[in-house]
């Protein structure tokens, strides 16, 4: 018996080898090892992206038909021409508010060293990747009839009665704006972070005042992060629909809105169509202007563009004229502006501090209000609490609606991380080791799902999974989210490799390691943080995503967001906080230990260095 299983584990081992013989030989070929990588990323875009793209193209003028009438209908109607321009409009307002609001916020971080930036970054990450619908849940609190605000400002007899504060454009701006506002940090910060201080300390040795060495060196250096960074914002902020439709009235109608509305309540899919298309050619608009100014690639991926490598863009250059006919100007707000600033303009940067500070309670009191809520004893959201009580946990700790939808909502957030992280990986592998034409449009195209409103996403999806016959399954839910989560795999495993010492794979080949070895015992090992913060972005994008979930759930779970969004709908009380607490909870443990995990490889890597 022992010889024969033997000889049966011995044949196994010879195939394992063989097959590993075979894939290393294949690994080898430059050409097959191109296809092999890129594969599964272009087969997502194309198939999933691209031609369901063209179906809504297609079915917005009825096909062979060619009746543009749905178009006209899009452009005569004064509702829907107003609809439109209140969007682009909320985008412009929010955009600039973010800017303005986070780029003191950004500017200190590229100062701090590595710890203080650790612990101010864990505030500003917890509340970027908590979902849109607990902040905006949030929101409604804080700004309703009997929320915070109009409780605290009769109690101190500023008002007599309350304001109205939801369902408004201001309501709408706030709760956009907080969203954007640690986006607007982060991508404004990757690059700043690149930009000499001591270029702004030389201007100053030469005479220039704080004012205009901040206005004439360090501020001109930051424009293409300001821009990337409102570019990003904008054609986000015109798609957007959850926090418009929870803090929104009537007549802060947003165009992802009006479509959602017209494919899924009137059925009138043609309209839809064209209003998606009209989206689409708006943003591809905003974003070829943005081309004139940056390169594209610099919106999501910083990194991938040198500050001196790139030639001024013609836009950029006609700018530079402008700002030199206008000197005289800015040479007088300079000096108000130094007249007024002088006494906080100081090397300890406490107003720096303070603004931080009172940027990061902003950021995260409406999700401190949310943990507080959740024990609370009234049946009713009622804020301070009357009293403390575990009765809502209780309640959540039985109500099985909630348990079936959230662990489906992991489920899902784990297939779809998984299957993102592997194809956004190999992508990036690709993108970044590989020489061919034309890598720069491809770099585009592998991060196209982020420059495409996700409302027109999940309309074309729809379409396109429902003539497949997959809509409503749970594979096709899958692949709907993993193609909105490749993205940011992408830009995070592209980083890490461009800053990966690849040398090292040379070094593994001469003492005899195949391309397989090399791959599993030297390359991956050294992205192991870079593969745990890109897995957890695609699980926090998919567990977060609400549009795709309503166009393709079909009658499966609903997620943990279409769970909110139908509660929130219908009835607000601590439940909903109790729910959002334990979110919060959670997210604020995964992104400390991804940080945790970092920051132990870079000590290991730099120890190893040393030695």
């Amino acid at each position: 018996m022992n010889v024969v299983l033997e000889s049966v584990s011995g044949a196994g081992i010879k195939r394992r080898a063989k097959r590993q013989t075979v894939m290393n030989s294949l690994l080898e070929n430059r050409w097959v090892k191109g296809a092999l990588v890129s594969g599964p990323l272009l087969i997502l875009l194309i198939g999933f992206l691209a031609i369901p793209l063209s179906y809504i193209v297609w079915g917005s003028f009825e096909g062979a038909k060619f009746d543009f009438s749905h178009y006209a209908r899009v452009f005569s109607s004064e509702t829907n021409l107003n609809v439109l321009f209140y969007t682009l409009r909320i985008g412009l307002i929010v955009t600039v508010v973010s800017l303005a609001a986070g780029y003191p916020v950004a500017y200190l971080l590229t100062k701090l060293k590595s710890r203080s930036l650790s612990t101010v970054s864990i505030f500003l990450l917890v509340p970027l990747f908590t979902a849109f619908l607990i902040r905006t849940y949030a929101w409604m609190i804080i700004l309703g009839r009997e929320g915070i605000i109009n409780n605290a400002l009769i109690w101190m007899g500023v008002i007599h009665e309350p304001l109205t504060l939801l369902n408004t454009t201001f309501a709408v701006v706030v709760g956009m704006a907080h969203v954007f506002i640690p986006t607007a940090i982060f991508t404004m910060y990757s690059s700043m972070v690149r930009i000499d201080h001591d270029v702004a300390r030389a201007a100053q040795i030469l005479g220039a005042k704080p004012v205009q060495a901040f206005l004439r060196v360090y501020f001109p250096l930051t424009l293409p992060g300001i821009f990337s960074a409102g570019v990003l914002i904008f054609i986000s902020a015109i798609g957007f629909y959850i926090t418009p439709a929870l803090l929104g009235g009537p007549s802060d109608t947003m165009i992802s809105q009006l479509i959602v509305a017209q494919m899924t309540t009137l059925l009138n899919f043609e309209l839809g169509y064209a209003s998606s298309i009209v989206l689409l050619l708006v943003t591809i608009a905003i974003l070829f202007l943005a081309s004139l100014f940056i390169p594209l690639e610099m919106i999501w991926s910083s990194s991938t563009v040198a500050l001196s490598d790139e030639e001024p863009r013609a836009a950029a250059r006609l700018l530079k004229k402008v700002k030199r006919s206008i000197d005289p100007l800015l040479y007088a707000v300079e000096a108000s502006v130094h007249f007024a600033t002088r006494p906080i303009l100081t090397r300890s940067a406490r107003w720096l501090w303070a603004y931080t500070i009172l940027m990061l309670v902003f950021l995260t009191a409406p999700l401190i209000v949310v943990v507080i809520l959740s024990f609370s004893s009234s049946p009713f959201v009622v804020f301070p609490p009357p009293g403390f009580s575990l009765r809502w946990w209780e309640k959540l700790a039985n109500a099985t609606e909630w348990h079936q939808s959230f662990f489906f909502s992991v489920q899902l957030g784990i297939a779809a991380a998984c299957v993102a992280t592997i194809i956004g990986t190999m992508g990036a592998f690709w993108l970044v080791r590989t020489k061919f034409l034309f890598k720069k449009a491809l770099f585009l195209f592998a991060l196209s799902p982020l420059m495409v409103p996700v409302v027109i996403i999940a309309t074309s999806l729809y379409v396109f999974e429902a003539k497949l016959r997959i809509l409503g399954t749970f594979g096709g839910l899958v692949m709907g989210h993993v193609l909105l989560a490749v993205p940011y795999v992408i830009v995070v495993m592209a980083a890490a490799l461009r800053n990966f010492d690849e040398s090292l794979e040379p070094a593994a080949a001469v003492h005899g390691a195949r391309p397989l070895q090399t791959l599993r015992f030297v390359t991956l090992p050294i992205l192991k943080p870079a593969l745990l913060t890109a897995g957890l972005l695609a699980f926090l994008t998919s567990f977060d995503e609400l549009l795709v979930g309503i166009f393709l759930l079909g009658r499966q779970t609903p997620t943990l967001p279409i769970k909110f969004w139908g509660d929130i709908a219908y009835q607000v009380d601590p439940l909903l906080s109790t729910a959002s607490t334990l979110i919060v909870v959670l997210v604020t443990a995964s992104i400390i230990a991804v940080q945790f995990i970092r920051e132990r490889h870079n000590v290991r890597t730099s120890n190893n260095i040393a030695e």
